[in-house]
């Protein structure tokens, strides 16, 4: 173990606040006197590439791609769906056609693409806008059901940003102004409000009656739904740089297991039944061929024994018993990966259309999808913003709201549309065969 080792694990141990443990009938934490323990620490931080390498030509190769079957949606009642962020193969109509655009709901939309999807339960759509305000809207009545704004007006000229979680009958919302509240699904009544002064930027999850957030200076909090109050707040390393993506936590409930990454670019593993820390494993946040360095990262996807991710450096798998890397290739990525049977799907930053082998992370092929047309460009088009896989075929948004279809098979552009010309505020989620997403003027888009 060389000194640079020591350093962090002195300091890790420094600033790990011991405040709770986890019951043994439940696996959440209940006694204060108990300790949370450090099981394996140290041979497993290893740093990744030390420069970022973009995908420059495609690829090709024989390899016959095979996925799963669409399985249908019926409700999206978190970010990323499920509580491993395991977006499957997901069923989608297909007619490419605009189903529903309701009038204008939201106030304040900011210009730049929201990091959150709008929630689906019941035929009710929950979403925000940058003023705080969070919507019920019917999709059956075709009406705002409920709008709730918790700020006082002094707070409205900062942009807000907010985080959903849809827990039983509540509501849970955690903000960039340090604010969780719970409110009422049905009457958008609010039940609590905490503030824990640092922002939280993070997604929320979701465990029997916790939750689970991490905040900007990377404290990571378990936190009870019913009132608010902090059961656990783990200290790790603070980090200057803010991450530009939100941090992203997920829950493996196979294995019994939460992985979270923070801005300071490391991955932890916490068993939640025997109250350890399993690993953690260290990344680098620097990019040399960056003006400036931010950490970035897509959201972490517990997949069997892996874990996937991309960084700001790389996309690796670790392997979830001891965070050791089973591969890794030097191209990144922050928008959310797909995986199908042994295929993972990506979009790398430069806009290369990925799929790896998630055995060893060999390319299966790599198709730029800027290379071929002249209408088709970053120009034109935006930016990428999501990704999914949805009835056989690989469907991209970009921030100036359009939709390209490609074969997963070979990557290859099978046709594109514009589904809204003011672009799109949040990503796509797919409930029931369509398409819901939110679009720059604050309105609802249904495709089919």
């Amino acid at each position: 173990m060389n000194k640079s080792q020591n350093l962090f694990i002195l300091y890790l141990s420094f600033f790990i606040l011991i405040s709770c443990s986890f019951d043994n009938r439940t696996g959440i934490w209940k006694d204060k006197s108990k300790e949370l323990k450090i099981e394996t620490l140290g041979e497993n931080i290893k740093p990744v590439f030390s420069k970022v390498e973009k995908l420059k030509k495609e690829t090709t190769s024989d390899v016959l791609v095979e996925i799963s079957e669409p399985l249908n949606s019926f409700e999206w009642l978190q970010e990323n769906l499920s509580h491993n962020n395991l977006v499957p193969h997901l069923e989608y109509e297909n007619k490419k056609n605009l189903l529903f655009k309701s009038q204008k709901i939201a106030k304040k939309i900011s210009s730049k693409v929201s990091d959150f999807e709008p929630l689906l339960l019941n035929n009710n759509i929950f979403f925000y806008d940058n003023s705080g305000s969070i919507y019920n809207y019917s999709l059956e009545t075709r009406d705002i059901v409920w709008k709730f704004n918790f700020y006082k007006k002094k707070f409205r000229k900062i942009p807000i940003s907010i985080s959903l979680n849809i827990q039983t009958e509540n509501l849970i919302a955690s903000d960039n102004l340090g604010y969780l509240y719970s409110l009422d699904l049905n009457s958008g009544q609010i039940n609590w409000a905490k503030n824990y002064g640092v922002p939280f930027r993070s997604n929320i999850k979701t465990l029997e009656q916790y939750m689970f957030a991490i905040n900007q200076d990377n404290k990571f909090y378990g936190i009870r739904n019913v009132d608010g109050e902090k059961v656990l707040d783990l200290e790790t390393f603070p980090s200057f740089l803010q991450s530009v993506q939100k941090a992203n936590i997920s829950i493996d409930k196979v294995n019994k297991n939460i992985y979270f990454i923070t801005s300071a670019g490391e991955v932890y593993s916490i068993n939640y039944e025997t109250n350890i820390i399993n690993w953690i494993y260290k990344t680098t946040a620097r990019s040399s061929d960056k003006t400036v360095d931010l950490f970035f990262s897509s959201p972490i996807i517990s997949e069997g024994n892996n874990i996937i991710i991309s960084t700001s450096l790389s996309t690796l798998s670790i392997n979830y018993l001891t965070g050791s890397i089973n591969w890794e290739v030097p191209f990144s990525t922050y928008i959310r990966p797909v995986i199908s049977k042994d295929f993972i799907f990506l979009i790398s930053e430069n806009g290369f259309i990925v799929c790896l082998d998630k055995n060893n992370g060999n390319i299966i092929w790599s198709k730029n999808i800027f290379n071929k047309s002249k209408k088709i460009n970053e120009k034109n088009i935006g930016k990428v913003t999501s990704l999914i896989l949805a009835s056989d075929q690989i469907i991209l948004t970009t921030k100036k709201g359009y939709f390209l279809y490609l074969n997963y098979k070979n990557g290859k552009i099978i046709n594109y549309a514009r589904g809204d010309k003011s672009g799109f505020f949040s990503k796509p989620v797919i409930v029931n065969k369509n398409i819901y997403i939110i679009n720059a003027k604050g309105q609802i888009l249904v495709f089919n």
